[in-house]
């Protein structure tokens, strides 16, 4: 039994993909439950097991395969672990990885939501350039913070919060336009609502006009 045990223990060290993958089906969906909650309230009994179920499944079977492969390629020329290192790999993975990363996740979660090609094509057109001008910013900062402020021990865990952040962040762009449609239908309603009673208005002025001036002594 112990041995039994102990092979089981060792799974995820002699197979690191599966171990990435099993995170990612209990991270990425965990990410799209927060953003709900976080961005409106939504519990966890209202929210979109849907939209967390492809969450789950883009990110155990496309996002941490690419991961794996691409850490396990960088690996061969960072082996340092120092801050030069850190900064330089993050910058390196903002003009190559990270692109090919968000135009990945954009086409394939809208895949997933059974959207047609060219709309697939036009989310990645609309989000791509906001999104990757935040990552920008945020993963060479949080690589700083995490080897000057952070201990050696504590970085991994560090990195993985910062991961969970990130993804959150994403969960929240890809249901942006979800969210502003009904707000412009109803802006839009609001505007036509105006317009009528404006019509109105004038409609009764100008009647009370023309009844003036058949009538001048009334």
């Amino acid at each position: 039994m112990s041995g039994l045990i102990t092979k089981v223990r060792r799974l995820p060290v002699q197979f690191p993909l599966i171990r990435g993958m099993v995170s990612y089906a209990i991270i990425w969906p965990t990410c799209s439950i927060v953003q709900e909650y976080l961005e409106h309230g939504t519990t966890l009994e209202n929210a979109d097991r849907s939209r967390a179920a492809r969450f789950g499944i883009f990110g155990t079977f496309f996002m941490a395969p690419v991961f794996y492969n691409w850490m396990k390629y960088t690996s061969r020329f960072f082996k340092g672990k120092t801050l030069s290192t850190a900064i330089t790999r993050a910058v390196i993975e903002q003009v190559s990885y990270s692109p090919l990363a968000m135009a990945y996740f954009f086409f394939g979660m809208s895949a997933l939501e059974g959207k047609s090609f060219n709309e697939c094509v036009d989310e990645v057109r609309e989000k791509f350039w906001p999104t990757y001008k935040i990552g920008a910013l945020f993963w060479p900062t949080a690589q700083t913070i995490n080897f000057y402020f952070v201990s050696e021990k504590n970085r991994i865990v560090f990195v993985s919060a910062a991961s969970f952040v990130w993804t959150v962040y994403l969960a929240h762009v890809k249901s942006r336009n979800k969210f502003i449609e009904p707000v412009i239908e109803e802006i839009d309603l609001s505007e036509e609502v105006i317009v009528q009673q404006k019509t109105q208005q004038r409609q009764q002025i100008q009647q009370n006009i023309t009844t003036h001036a058949r009538n001048p002594e009334g």
